[in-house]
């Protein structure tokens, strides 16, 4: 018995590479619509990041990170802006609390950023 091989037309390839990639891309663009995309980076991932660099004006971190939380004028002339985000720490099962300040001098230029975080103590398990 002989078997009967045909060779490959283009349209057999066509099906071959088209079919998965059209299934890829539906797939990708069903579950974009479903879910949405991905969250935005907060303010302080955004100043982790190093996007805030040392010389920018107050103008360039608000169209950067956005609005602050605080704004706080000192008495010699400068001031900070606090930004805040509370996030779950999966190490220690409980919201970590987190602040950064962008330090600017009385020209109204970026001196420095800082981070401070602080995770209230667990609570104690009290059974009855």
């Amino acid at each position: 018995m002989k078997s009967s091989k045909r060779k490959l037309e283009p349209i057999d390839w066509a099906f071959f590479i088209g079919g998965p990639a059209l299934f890829l891309a539906i797939a990708w663009f069903g579950l974009q619509a479903i879910i949405g995309p991905g969250p935005a980076p907060s303010a302080i991932q955004k100043l982790k990041a190093g996007v805030i660099t040392p010389g920018k004006t107050a103008e360039d971190v608000l169209k950067s990170i956005g609005n602050p939380k605080a704004t706080v004028e000192k008495a010699d002339g400068t001031y900070y802006f606090r930004y805040e985000r509370s996030a779950w720490s999966g190490e220690t099962k409980t919201f970590a609390e987190e602040d950064a300040y962008v330090d600017f001098d009385s020209t109204g230029r970026v001196t420095g950023v800082s981070f401070e975080s602080r995770t209230p103590p667990p609570t104690p398990n009290v059974s009855p």
